[in-house]
């Protein structure tokens, strides 16, 4: 799925018995550098290349701007690089792109913001990475240009929103996926031998789709997005390949009742309770973003069983996922759209694209809490 302008089409409420109250907006983070150096043997970053990261990854100037105008509020300790730098970085691109993001959305709402204050009406969080809490306030910038200053600043929370599963899970999940690619995908045991020999593999070795950490799929998006060159033999064919089982892979992994739902069912706790603050708030608090990962935006879409629906495709960089929240005129009932990338989902069980709110509070909730630990949890944050 890629970006589009729908986002600036103005809003328009599905009924005109519908008044919008609420807006939450979750977000994957901006283009960025690579997270690690070597992926494969054929697959790493030399010195010209690090040069190159380090050369588009947002200014020291550019990052102390957006501390000054949208500071952040943490119980957690300091930001973490995400990567060693420049790797895992948010780039200028990335900057840019999120800013223009929060244009759109001003474009899109301009009536719903209309005598909007949003330091009282809007309600920031991002998880603790670099490159997440530098999207999240670059969207801000986008949003309220005139509002988030040095002499006004924004406030960020740091909230815990991207999926956490202990190590032995993370594993039993990934080699689950790949059972049932075997199994099920008659093109993935071709692809998994060209792409082992193109990068450089041994016939033993696995190939990370999509490991945190040495992800293949990661890497070659960062190369794509920046016009630098693929590995000797992997052709455009190949890529798109790569990409479409990558999404298929956290896909799998995040299916509902999946290993992946347990790991992110705090973080879906959170969203429910965020949703369920702005209600309580609303009108003051109008609007809520959510700043976070890949996964993040995936564990949602499959927690409320729309991947199908989607396309089950991985979500680009600044892929948006917009929850507009209504209430009923006649009796005060709370109903809710969801878009993605400007693209209105419709749940398979509903008759419309208009659901009650009642749904979401279920789908984020169903799931055994899994209480997040740093220690001994590995934190999929792509």
């Amino acid at each position: 799925m890629t970006l589009n302008d729908t986002h600036d089409n103005c809003h328009v409420a599905p009924d005109s018995n519908m008044e919008l109250v609420h807006v939450l907006a979750v977000f994957r983070h901006g283009d960025r550098a690579p997270i690690k150096s070597v992926v494969a043997p054929n697959l790493a970053m030399s010195e010209a290349e690090t040069k190159f990261w380090a050369a588009r990854v947002a200014t020291e100037a550019r990052r102390q701007h957006m501390d000054d105008i949208v500071r952040v509020q943490s119980t957690d300790g300091p930001i973490k690089p995400g990567g060693v730098w420049p790797n895992g970085h948010l780039t200028e691109v990335g900057v840019e792109a999120m800013t223009e993001r929060g244009r759109a959305m001003r474009r899109r709402y301009a009536d719903f913001l209309t005598d909007c204050r949003p330091q009282q009406h809007v309600f920031v969080c991002s998880t603790n990475y670099r490159r997440t809490v530098l999207t999240a306030q670059s969207v801000v910038h986008g949003l309220f240009p005139d509002d988030a200053t040095t002499e006004k600043p924004m406030v960020l929370h740091i909230k815990h929103l991207a999926p956490s599963h202990t190590p032995e899970h993370h594993t039993r999940g990934l080699e689950l996926a790949k059972l049932r690619a075997v199994k099920t995908l008659p093109h993935y045991p071709p692809l998994e031998v060209t792409v082992k020999t193109i990068l450089g593999l041994s016939p033993n070795d696995d190939v990370n789709w999509n490991d945190r950490t040495y992800a293949v799929r990661e890497v070659l998006d960062c190369r794509r997005a920046h016009g630098l060159a693929f590995p000797d033999g992997l052709t455009d064919e190949i890529y798109d390949a790569i990409v479409k089982h990558s999404a298929w892979e956290m896909f799998t992994f995040y299916e509902l009742g999946g290993i992946g739902q347990e790991g992110f069912s705090d973080a879906m706790h959170q969203i429910n309770a965020l949703i369920h603050e702005g209600l309580m708030r609303a009108p003051q608090r109008r609007m809520t973003l959510v700043s976070a990962h890949d996964t993040t935006v995936i564990g949602l879409l499959c927690a409320l069983q729309l991947e199908q629906v989607s396309g089950s495709v991985g979500p680009p960089y600044g892929s948006m996922l917009v929850f507009d929240i209504y209430q009923d005129k006649t009796d005060g009932s709370y109903h809710f759209v969801v878009s993605w990338d400007g693209k209105t989902l419709r749940f398979p069980s509903q008759p419309t694209t208009l659901a009650p709110i009642s749904f979401l509070n279920t789908a984020l909730t169903t799931c055994k809490r899994f209480h997040w630990h740093e220690e001994g949890h590995t934190v999929t944050t792509n």
